[in-house]
């Protein structure tokens, strides 16, 4: 019996430390409760952890290391996200500038190595060491597992993720007026640059500035980076504060914000006048920008603007990159509608009197067209100039046909 993806099972089975219907009753075992095939052999009985590190240290000249006997950098920890080291069952030891040292349970897992070196963004050195050891290790200096991976949560929006899988850099529509602002969080979405960090764009509303921010969440859980994001409302993070004084669970809330490598706030203004929250904010930015993770703030005017913010904090801000989303011009609301139309296809007439109309901003004038899809949908067949001009009318009393 050949596992084919797994060399270290393979090795086992061939220097008969197990048998091939003992390597079968692990995996049925692992279809039905779970957990790696190694995990199902030691809880069947039919391997230990000593047999596991043996066979490493032995066949493949792995170093063992015992942990209980071994500084742990917590600069080394730094490297690793809470949810990665679980992942990947390893525990960061000590790091250099080019390297990183970490004791693992499977140094054979090519994708784990893969993924901890575009992490660490260095050269990874390993050692060997027993799992539950090692799970012990992570509890102790990470804290419980039940810290909060915010790579697939969106605060208090689980449910609204269909609709917030529509924004997308794909489907954001790019002008002058917004090019660089796109461009900007784009990167950040990317990679951490300390140049990038933090970001603040600003904009009216309807916009694109929330559209952007979210973009930014999808695409680092779409490309699957190995990055803790968590997006929320200025306005979630004050109601979870509130919270977590209340049910006294501090601790849990500061763990939480102070796990992730992109936070992404948006509204920064419901900020304003909530001096509390304000100096919890500034400590959780502070942690996060100090320890090289990514920040990204948006709001409806510039910094210097929000009168009411602490002034650390509108410092804080402007040492960034600060950018702006203006009204998308006549050319750019053409595209927005004609990239937005999916089946339903419209005049170039029927277009250009929508984004002529219609200029205040990108909200208003999806809510424009929404009506014109919606008519053609219920009449089946397209509108007409003159009453596309009629149902804008609703919307702005201005608009009147010529006819």
């Amino acid at each position: 019996m050949s596992t084919n993806k797994n060399p270290f099972l393979d090795l086992i089975l061939e220097h008969g430390i197990v048998t091939n219907d003992q390597l079968k009753e692990a995996i049925d075992r692992q279809w039905n409760k779970g957990g790696s095939v190694e995990e199902n052999l030691v809880e069947l009985g039919h391997f230990t952890e000593e047999s596991i590190v043996s066979v490493f240290v032995n066949k493949f000249g792995f170093t063992a290391l015992d942990l209980n006997s071994t500084y742990i950098d917590p600069d080394a920890l730094k490297l690793v996200p809470a949810w990665l080291a679980r992942k990947l069952s390893l525990i960061p030891v000590r790091k250099s500038e080019d390297h990183l040292a970490v004791a693992i349970a499977d140094p054979l897992d090519k994708e784990a190595v893969t993924a901890l070196k575009k992490e660490a963004y260095r050269d990874v050195l390993l050692f060997v060491s027993e799992k539950s050891n090692i799970d012990a290790f992570i509890s102790k200096y990470y804290g419980s597992s039940e810290t909060l991976k915010p790579s697939t949560y969106i605060h208090k929006a689980k449910e609204k993720l269909p609709l917030i899988k529509r924004f997308t850099f794909d489907n954001f529509v790019t002008s002058k007026s917004n090019d660089f602002a796109y461009s900007i969080a784009l990167a950040a979405a990317r990679s951490y640059s300390e140049e990038n960090n933090p970001l603040f764009i600003y904009s009216g509303v309807g916009l694109g500035k929330t559209h952007l921010l979210i973009a930014i969440w999808n695409y680092i859980v779409e490309h699957e980076l190995h990055r803790e994001v968590l997006y929320c409302t200025s306005e979630d993070f004050i109601s979870e504060f509130k919270e977590a004084i209340e049910q006294r669970k501090m601790d849990t809330f500061k763990r939480k914000y102070r796990s992730i490598d992109v936070l992404l706030i948006d509204d920064i203004g419901f900020f304003a006048n909530n001096d509390v929250a304000q100096e919890q904010f500034f400590h959780v930015f502070n942690y996060l920008f100090q320890n090289n993770k990514q920040v990204v703030i948006t709001s409806d005017r510039p910094p210097r603007e929000h009168l009411a913010l602490m002034e650390r904090l509108r410092s804080r801000f402007e040492g960034g990159v600060i950018t702006s989303i203006d009204a998308p011009d006549f050319e750019t609301r053409v595209a927005i509608l004609k990239k937005k139309t999916n089946e339903v296809k419209l005049s170039d007439e029927v277009t250009s009197l929508i984004a002529e109309k219609i200029n205040t901003n990108v909200r208003e004038l999806e809510g424009a067209l929404k009506d014109i899809l919606v008519f053609c949908k219920y009449k089946k067949r397209s509108i007409t100039l003159k009453e596309a001009e009629e149902l804008l009318q609703k919307r702005i009393p201005c608009v009147v046909s010529e006819g």
